[in-house]
This record gives structure tokens, C-alpha cells and sequence, in this order.
């Protein structure tokens, strides 16, 4: 299985590889520095992700937390399909942008 990375792209975030409880924790900790130097509209590129679990959605979650706490905003982009089931469970589909929360 790939390693997990998280790489600044001009205004996006691409994160990639499996996003688990072995990859969350570290990812969290790259992403903090690369979250401030996003201007104020940005996007996080989901599209690369091969694997999430429920750390992996704490993560992404506490970086819209972050940017908002900032007064920025993150759109989160190619959100794959196997991720949908964990924003339902956890109610966070408008936070993510997929859908009417609630």
C-alpha cells in the first residue's frame, strides 16, 4: 500500500494515499503549517485518497475546523465514493459539500 501525502499545489491541498489511524496523526501535523499558507478560498483534492477511515475523517475535519476558526474557507474536491457512507454516519455532509446535512 502507497504512503500517504499531503502536497501544497498553488490554492489546493492534494492529499493522497490511505488516510487511516497509521496516517492521520502525521498528516495532521504536515498539514497544519500548509493549511496557513492556503490563501483565503482553497481546496483540498481528495482524488488521490485510496483509503479512509474514521481517523482519516477526524483529520479532514479538523482541518475545515482550522480554516474556519481562521475565517478561510476549504472546499473539499473528488471526494471518493467509499467516504460517503462515514459523512452520512457522522452527519458532516455539508460540512464536505456532498449533499443536505440532517
Amino acid at each position: 500500500m502507497a504512503d500517504a501525502a499531503l502536497v501544497l499545489d498553488g490554492s489546493t491541498l492534494k492529499l493522497s494515499g490511505p488516510i487511516t489511524l497509521n496516517t492521520a496523526g502525521p498528516l495532521t501535523v504536515q498539514g497544519r503549517p500548509l493549511l496557513a499558507r492556503l490563501p483565503p478560498e482553497a481546496t483540498l483534492d481528495l482524488s488521490q485518497v485510496t483509503r479512509v477511515d474514521s481517523a482519516g475523517v477526524a483529520m479532514l475535519v479538523e482541518f475545515w475546523r482550522l480554516r474556519e476558526r481562521a475565517g478561510t474557507r476549504l472546499e473539499f474536491v473528488s471526494i471518493p465514493a467509499e467516504l460517503q457512507p462515514l459523512l452520512q454516519l457522522y452527519d458532516l455532509e455539508a460540512v464536505f459539500g456532498t449533499g443536505a446535512s440532517g
